[in-house]
């Protein structure tokens, strides 16, 4: 009998209707012969509501108060899972992340799965029950509740399956698979039946929202086969995420854009002939690093006509108003800088394989972008990926020129 570890999303869980559908997907999973596991996500937009309940009662909530509050939201999903698969006439238990295991570091609101002890979910598989598992959420050693970030209930399936040692781990979205494209931006963009974890790594992490990129990092280094698939059509079997060397070759596997970002411009002048504020620049990122707060597409440029040093990288959004105090806090050390903020951004990623190996196919990206008049404000080049800042308002525009470029 084989194991198989289902997620779903908070779209395939909005309300009641969509619960008992994805009861049935794991009672039918069953029938056939699994034994199953779910992990569930909080219903809908309920962890929006729950942050905003709390940003009303104080702009700054505390950490562990808050991942206090959140988790309650996948509670209320596993709860009516388990409820709607017995009222189908299957036998499950629900479980918090404690409950099933899922230890974490001590950091709340991104905290880390340190390991998984599988053993009561292990116990309701033998007893034939479907273990009703809730992601997003673990416990630290010091027995205090932590939340896994932003997608971070496919990490706690992805985790689970590998523990379980678990065939294949199922990724139940609102759409039946991963695109070339994002289907919502562009109509025309085609299903991939495989994707390689590498590739997908990339995707997620610029910005496709089909899958947390923690979850595919770990599934890659724990060689857990993942399926993504359709809630509303299950019948469809989606797209595999696995090993390059089964997943087929593509030169170019898709396009992401991401719109979640913020772009920062530190001008600074040149003071007694000195070219740089390189203790300064080091403190900030040192800093960043410390808070958790993932940089991007850093630039370090030496003017010679004002003459001027900048410095350009992106943030996410959400991360901005920690960033600017930073730098506030560090004016002197970075050389009293002027800074320019641009929130109206979009970075448009082009993955694929042997990139810079391949020179032509770098030259038709920004031919493409050229050609349709689209400017580019920043650009990070890498063997699989290849990353142009562009303005908000020509995002769709620039998937458009280079999805038809390439033919995708």
């Amino acid at each position: 009998m084989t194991r198989l570890v289902q997620k779903f999303g908070g779209t395939s869980v909005a309300d009641v209707q969509r619960i008992r559908k994805a009861a049935e997907i794991a009672v039918a999973a069953v029938a056939e012969g699994h034994e199953v596991a779910t992990v569930v996500s909080a219903m809908g937009h309920t962890t929006d509501h729950l942050i905003s309940l709390a940003e009303q009662v104080t702009q700054q909530p505390d950490p562990r108060e808050l991942d206090m509050l959140l988790t309650t939201g996948e509670q209320q999903s596993i709860a009516l899972m388990s409820m709607a698969i017995q009222s189908l006439g299957g036998q499950a238990r629900s479980f918090t992340g404690g409950q099933a295991g899922i230890i974490t570091e001590h950091q709340h609101g991104f905290a880390r799965i340190k390991e998984v002890r599988p053993d009561a979910v292990e116990s309701s598989l033998k007893r034939g029950e479907i273990a009703v598992v809730a992601g997003f959420q673990g416990v630290s050693d010091h027995n205090e509740l932590t939340t896994l970030g932003r997608g971070g209930s496919d990490t706690t399936a992805v985790a689970l399956a590998s523990a379980l040692s678990a065939e294949r781990c199922d990724i139940y979205t609102d759409v039946n698979g991963v695109y070339t494209a994002d289907p919502r931006l562009l109509h025309e963009a085609r299903k991939l039946t495989a994707v390689s974890y590498e590739e997908m790594l990339e995707l997620a992490a610029a910005g496709a929202q089909v899958m947390n990129a923690r979850s595919v990092e770990l599934a890659m280094d724990t060689q857990v086969a993942v399926r993504v698939r359709s809630t509303f059509e299950p019948h469809d079997t989606g797209t595999l995420i696995t090993h390059h060397l089964v997943s087929p070759e593509y030169t170019i596997c898709g396009i992401a854009c991401d719109m979640s970002h913020a772009s920062l411009c530190l001008t600074t002048p040149m003071v007694d002939g000195s070219h740089s504020q390189l203790e300064g620049i080091s403190g900030l990122f040192t800093r960043l690093k410390e808070l958790g707060i993932v940089t991007d597409m850093v630039m370090l440029l030496a003017r010679e006509d004002e003459p001027s040093q900048e410095l350009a990288f992106t943030v996410e959004k959400r991360s901005l108003l920690r960033v600017q105090s930073i730098i506030e806090a560090l004016d002197r050390e970075l050389g009293h800088p002027k800074l320019t903020v641009d929130t109206d951004i979009a970075r448009i990623s082009v993955i694929g394989r042997g990139l810079t190996a391949r020179p032509a196919v770098v030259a038709d990206i920004f031919e493409s972008l050229f050609s349709a008049a689209i400017p580019v404000q920043m650009v990070a080049t890498g063997d699989i990926k290849v990353s142009a800042l562009v303005p908000a308002k020509h995002a769709r525009d620039a998937v458009k020129s280079i999805h038809n470029r390439f033919e995708l």
